[in-house]
């Protein structure tokens, strides 16, 4: 009978080592930047903020640094590109605004414009009805935060210790 109680208490005490961690959050100043991982496997890291009925979140995964914006107010055609213009600073790029029914993603390709968003006070984003002004307060360091989380998370995977779960730190 004792043998049995061994490795039974084992098997409890391990298995919590193959638990996954839940995903880490750190605040700087109005955002909030965080991981996300899908089954065990990260994807991307975010930071993301809210004003009056403007969700803004700035997400970077393989594919580079995306803009989501989203508002209960929007009712927007599903799958539609919308043309948008976006301006940080002195520095403007054409986009497309990807929609889904209360949001569109934007694909920020121009590497360059990363570095004016760092300077800049807003990030304006001007379609044909509106322009909508992101604010973009105490970004500089948070989008540093973002791309480093991006870079550390990246590279842990389970090639480094493929008996622990990987730390997800933003």
């Amino acid at each position: 009978m004792r043998r049995y109680v061994v490795p039974v208490s084992f098997l409890l005490l391990t298995s919590s080592a193959f638990a996954q961690q839940p995903d880490q959050t750190v605040v700087i100043g109005p955002w909030t930047i965080a991981t996300t991982s899908k089954a065990g496997k990260f994807e991307s890291c975010s930071m993301s903020r809210t004003t009056e009925d403007l969700g803004i979140s700035f997400v970077r995964a393989e594919d580079g640094l995306l803009l989501l914006l989203d508002s209960p107010k929007w009712k927007l055609e599903r799958g539609k590109a919308y043309p948008v213009r976006l301006t940080a600073g002195n520095q403007s790029a054409e986009a497309k605004a990807l929609a889904e029914t209360r949001g569109v993603t934007i694909t920020l390709a121009d590497k360059a414009f990363h570095s004016k968003l760092k300077a800049a006070n807003t990030l304006d984003v001007r379609g044909e009805g509106a322009t909508l002004r992101v604010p973009l307060g105490k970004s500089a360091l948070a989008l540093e935060r973002l791309e480093a989380c991006f870079e550390r998370n990246i590279r842990e995977g389970p090639e480094t210790n493929p008996f622990i779960a990987p730390s997800r730190k933003p």
